[in-house]
């Protein structure tokens, strides 16, 4: 499956006020994008679209059909923080075809958009979605998606920030027990996408990377970034890659964000930025 899956497409940040979340990220030196809704789930978004990748907040926009759409909706009803990946995909069809093959239950590729308005008009970007099983991506859900109509997500200026923030470097994962982890993404992955080092598992996809490792080994990675054990359901790490890092540094500081730093890297903890907590590297 490595060929099929060519890097980390997004990820998505549970919002428990999805404005009032937006207006934090602003302050962390974002541009959001129009708010999207998409009206099959009853879940509204903003994005941060970045040169590669994006961050995107979800939340529940609308509880009735949220309620009547519950599968596949990763971590969305438990609180603050990340609640899946989207790998990226270049054609989700045969990504689908391929997974089935390789006897991994794949749900797809299904259909979804999402509605945009800004300035009076509705734009529909869409995309398709390959959902995997729990069984498939143990320790956090994950699913591929193919965008159909790239053009209409990244526009003039929406992946210009005033952070900098350039793409997705890696993201850090909370989980109790990583040794599961190795046979069923070396499965979905290949064998040399996966990396063991004690307790440490690392998914390598392509420039990008995803870390498990248990919470205590968080701390001694990211020592006073996280909250304490349980106290948000997935408080991960999300490393982006910055342009300007003294430029990164000027917009927090100028919004009062607390900053810890280190020589090529400013932070920010989960607790000021949604449940995850931000690393900024030139």
């Amino acid at each position: 499956m490595a060929g099929d899956i060519t890097g980390i497409d997004h990820t998505l940040i549970n919002a428990d006020d999805l404005e009032a979340d937006r207006e934090t990220y602003i302050r962390l030196g974002f541009n959001p994008t129009p708010r999207g809704r998409h009206p099959q789930w009853g879940t509204g978004n903003y994005c941060f679209m970045l040169e590669r990748g994006y961050l995107e907040l979800i939340g529940v926009v609308d509880p009735d059909e949220f309620a009547a759409n519950a599968s596949h909706r990763g971590n969305r009803d438990r609180g603050s923080g990340l609640s899946a990946i989207a790998l990226a995909t270049d054609d989700g069809a045969a990504a689908a075809a391929n997974l089935k093959e390789a006897g991994i239950a794949a749900d797809g590729p299904k259909d979804l958009s999402r509605l945009i308005e800004e300035a009076g008009e509705t734009s529909e970007p869409r995309f398709q979605i390959v959902h995997l099983p729990d069984a498939a991506t143990p320790g956090l859900p994950m699913f591929l998606c193919h965008h159909q109509t790239p053009a209409l997500v990244r526009r003039e200026g929406w992946t210009h920030h005033p952070n900098s923030a350039r793409r997705i470097k890696s993201v850090a994962v909370p989980c109790d027990d990583t040794e599961p982890l190795i046979a069923a993404y070396s499965r979905l992955l290949g064998e040399n996408a996966v990396t063991a080092t004690d307790a440490i598992v690392t998914l390598w996809l392509g420039d990008e990377s995803i870390l498990f490792a248990s919470h205590d080994d968080l701390d001694e990675l990211y020592p006073d970034l996280l909250p304490e054990s349980g106290a948000v359901p997935c408080p991960a790490v999300i490393t982006l890659e910055v342009a300007d890092l003294e430029a990164t540094t000027r917009v927090m500081a100028s919004a009062s964000i607390p900053l810890l730093r280190e020589q090529r890297s400013v932070m920010v903890a989960a607790e000021d930025a949604c449940g995850v907590a931000l690393v900024f590297t030139a």
